[in-house]
């Protein structure tokens, strides 16, 4: 059978003289590529990215956690399927990775992005050798160079994201079940466990993996009954794997649910549901398209075509966070770009081929899990592996080619010249990423960076070993789950806390010398603001990267009339608003605190995505007052996470029927709170009141919706 990259295949033959392949050259360029893609990830790497985000340190910690509780979750569950991050249950082997890491060497930074990297490296090894065995290239190294000289593939294969190491095992899936179908039927078994750790590894994962798994299936179908007896033990070993997950939906159906509305999904929306589809194709299309994946900045379409009127879909490079872009380059190569052409076209031209159909099939495959929320990079991870390999089959056509153009060319002289040339771009990245990258962007805050995790708790330790008898209150502002960073690099130290200056800005609390707050400009500007704070003292600073101020360790005094200032504030607080929204086709006067996210209208709107907060208000009171009389007989409230008490009143010519009230306890997730009255009333007013139950008076106050019947 002919073989890709082989001379026979892609183009006419090369000279004689040049046919031998050197496979000593390509096997020792190989072991090279590898300790390229390894140097370029471990030479400093807490340095870059300059973050390091509550996504990563929770990996460990939650490995941390299974160790102290005998290796079961805070709910008792053995060897839980699942952890919970960010009110999500979507980590898993990333977490379960960092197991024997953290007993051997405790937690770093070194180790926690360290066992990332070397997870990475199933990719690393998993193109070359697709090259290599099922592609028969020459410069099958090539696959190993390549996408160490990918940005995208740069940056977050530096972090602990749990993005790169579902996409590596998704690589590891390709290779063995290319295997498989090169007549290696036991294969089939490492793929199915490779597919089972990109399925466990991150979300959206799932999707991809299922979607993968159904095209291979269908359009290999006549293959696999030919190895039937093979096949059924992959489906036995299929449901073995299947198992954790099984265990997981039963001890939590609603999940899947959840795990949507967190991630605000355009599928738990109430909007028609040809406008979800609608949206998850051109969510889809995204993911395959060239000009966002090759081009930092896809304007360069206007300077070429002027008034060029494009989809918006194809300008969806914004998306993307700052902290998951490297400043300046697309997400693959952009001189790349041709030989990835010319490599999806070979593969569109010989679909029939086994071989290059399941290229395309993966490539078609890997924006299917991001296309369920929004596009984004993190999301779309996978679609880098078929893309490597697109590019490499690409080269390898194009320098067959050359060789029979310039036949003095030999095979030794292209394959020292590619490495060479992507060698420099992967230390090129890498200083730049070091010397300059820090600087990339200057929003260190929490829409930007997230700056600082690293360097303020590390800071504060010390502080709280030299000063045995002093309380650190780090503000929360400027990171998401900074709680998961204090953890992390304090390891629970007694005399560090988080907590922001506002709480004493909103309510009495005691302050004396012995607390030390971390602040940032914002927390110092509320300071200044409020003119309730006297005798600030900044001991010492820690700066941003490109040299501003950003951390400020301070202590300070109340105002001598503190009390008199709060009591006012109090006051006001207690005075509700009035507005007017629509109610089963009327216009209702609703009456309630000032709100410091979204609108009042949001908590009727029938939408679970979206939410109200008060701004320092507990409880949340809400009266509405109905024109027409309606019948009551129930009320839904959806809640937060945190104890609550929901409370709910009718009223009827300005008489109270009925009171009902429910206490629940703490959860990770959102929750109904049902409240049923012991019959249907006629009421005219209803009043309902959310009390964070373990809360002072200032508190934020969530809810999500409300329904009644």
């Amino acid at each position: 059978m002919a073989q890709a990259g082989s001379p026979e295949t892609d183009t006419k033959s090369p000279p004689k003289n040049t046919k031998r392949s050197h496979p000593r050259l390509a096997l020792f360029l190989f072991l090279l590529s590898l300790l390229v893609y390894l140097s370029t990830r471990f030479v400093r790497l807490p340095d870059f990215p300059i973050y390091f985000f509550t996504d990563e340190a929770i990996q460990s910690q939650h490995a941390v956690d299974l160790i102290n509780n005998s290796f079961r979750s805070p709910d008792g569950v053995l060897l839980p399927t699942y952890f919970e991050n960010g009110g999500q249950f979507n980590l898993s082997l990333s977490v379960y990775a960092q197991i024997i890491p953290m007993l051997v060497f405790g937690k770093s930074v070194w180790i926690t992005r360290g066992v990332s990297v070397l997870l990475t490296l199933a990719a690393a090894i998993s193109l070359g050798l697709i090259l290599r065995n099922t592609f028969k290239s020459r410069n099958w190294w090539l696959g190993t160079l390549l996408i160490a000289a990918t940005p995208t593939w740069f940056l977050h294969s530096r972090t602990a994201f749990e993005t790169v190491i579902m996409a590596s095992m998704f690589a590891g899936f390709l290779f063995f079940y290319l295997r498989y179908r090169d007549g290696y039927p036991g294969s089939l078994l490492l793929a199915l466990l490779f597919g089972a750790l990109a399925f466990y590894a991150y979300s959206p994962g799932q999707v991809i993996i299922v979607i993968t798994g159904l095209l291979l299936l269908v359009f290999d179908a006549k293959y696999h009954w030919q190895n039937r007896k093979m096949a059924l033990i992959g489906l036995g070993l299929l449901i073995l794997l299947f198992l954790p997950y099984f265990r997981h939906i039963l001890t939590r159906s609603s999940e899947t649910l959840q795990h949507l509305t967190v991630l605000n999904s355009y599928w738990v929306k109430p909007i028609p549901f040809s406008q979800k589809v609608l949206t998850y194709i051109l969510n889809y299309l995204k993911g395959l398209n060239p000009i966002y994946w090759f081009w930092p900045d896809p304007s360069f379409l206007d300077a070429l075509w002027p008034g060029l009127s494009l989809p918006t879909w194809l300008f969806s490079y914004q998306n993307d966070l700052a902290r998951h872009t490297m400043q300046g380059y697309g997400h693959l190569l952009w001189v790349t770009f041709p030989f990835w052409l010319i490599g999806f076209i070979q593969c569109i031209r010989r679909f029939k081929d086994n071989r290059y159909r399941t290229l395309i099939l993966a490539a078609l495959a890997a924006p299917t899990g991001a296309a369920v929320v929004d596009w984004g990079i993190t999301r779309g991870m996978a679609f880098i592996i078929p893309a490597v390999l697109f590019t490499a089959l690409g080269l390898e056509i194009s320098f067959n080619w050359m060789r029979i153009k310039w036949p003095k060319i030999r095979q030794w002289h292209i394959s020292i010249g590619l490495f060479l040339a992507f060698s420099l771009v992967s230390f090129w990245m890498l200083g730049e990423a070091l010397f300059k990258g820090p600087t990339w962007y200057d929003d260190y805050g929490l829409s930007g960076m997230q700056y600082g995790g690293q360097q303020v708790f590390s800071r504060a330790v010390e502080i709280a070993k030299e000063k045995p008898g002093t309380k650190i209150i780090v503000s929360s502002t400027w990171a998401n789950g900074s709680d998961v960073l204090m953890r992390y690099f304090t390891d629970d130290h007694p005399n560090i806390m988080m907590g922001n200056i506002n709480a004493w800005g909103y309510s009495f609390q005691s302050l004396s010398n012995d607390l030390l707050f971390v602040m940032t400009q914002d927390d110092l500007d509320f300071i200044n603001e409020s003119g309730k704070f006297t005798n600030l003292t900044v001991e010492e600073t820690l700066d941003y990267p490109d040299g501003q101020k950003g951390f400020y360790f301070a202590r300070l005094d109340y105002v001598n009339n503190i009390e008199e200032i709060l009591a006012e504030e109090r006051a006001e607080r207690q005075q509700l608003i009035t507005d007017s929204i629509t109610i089963e086709d009327q216009s209702v006067l609703v009456q309630y605190p000032i709100l410091d996210i979204n609108e009042i209208k949001h908590a009727f709107d029938g939408d679970s995505t979206t939410l109200i907060r008060t701004l320092e208000a507990n409880p949340l009171k809400l009266i509405l007052n109905f024109p027409e009389p309606i019948q009551i007989s129930e009320i839904t409230a959806m809640i937060g996470g945190t104890p609550t008490r929901v409370s709910a009143s009718v009223y009827y010519r300005g008489e109270e029927i009925e009171t009902i009230s429910s206490d629940v306890e703490g959860a990770i997730t959102t929750r109904n709170v049902l409240l049923n009255f012991t019959q249907s009333y006629l009421a005219d007013e209803l009043r309902l009141e959310i009390l964070n139950i373990y809360d002072g008076e200032i508190a934020h106050v969530h809810l999500w919706e409300v329904s009644f019947k």
